[in-house]
């Protein structure tokens, strides 16, 4: 039972998709976050600051569905960005909706943040080479629609 028990998890530790996905995300998130912090940003918010200046704003669900983020985590993240006035919560047609929208300091903040994040975007784009880079591309496309 012990050398089968060994040689599955030799296998999974050597195949798992899981391990290495969330391994890659780490290194990659880390990457973002050490270059965002010189502006107070984590790579999360920037996510964010980014998805409603593209958007114009939107409704937090749309957001969730679009990121793949839970919705305690959007709002755990919204809420610190609000009270910093980098977004506002716009009312919607009833009293349970609301978008998001991007605020004026919001936008600075995105805009101090752009030299820094072109500088993880290159340290990202050297650790995953030019093959990696295309595939994550292209799995993403696929998962996102865009």
């Amino acid at each position: 039972m012990a050398k089968q028990l060994k040689s599955i998890a030799d296998e999974i530790a050597l195949s798992c998709l899981a391990s290495r996905t969330r391994l890659l995300g780490r290194v990659i998130t880390g990457i973002y976050d050490d270059a965002l912090r010189a502006v107070g940003l984590t790579s999360p918010q920037m996510t964010i600051l980014v998805a409603l200046e593209h958007t114009g704003g939107v409704q937090p669900g749309a957001l969730c569905d679009a990121l793949k983020l839970d919705k305690s985590t959007l709002s755990r993240n919204v809420d610190r960005m609000e009270s910093k006035g980098w977004l506002i919560k716009k009312p919607g047609a009833d009293a349970r909706s609301h978008s998001l929208e991007l605020t004026e300091p919001g936008r600075r903040k995105l805009t101090d943040a752009i030299p820094h994040w072109r500088v993880a975007q290159q340290q990202a784009e050297e650790t995953l080479g030019k093959g990696g880079m295309e595939t994550l591309f292209r799995v993403s496309k696929r998962i996102r629609g865009f």
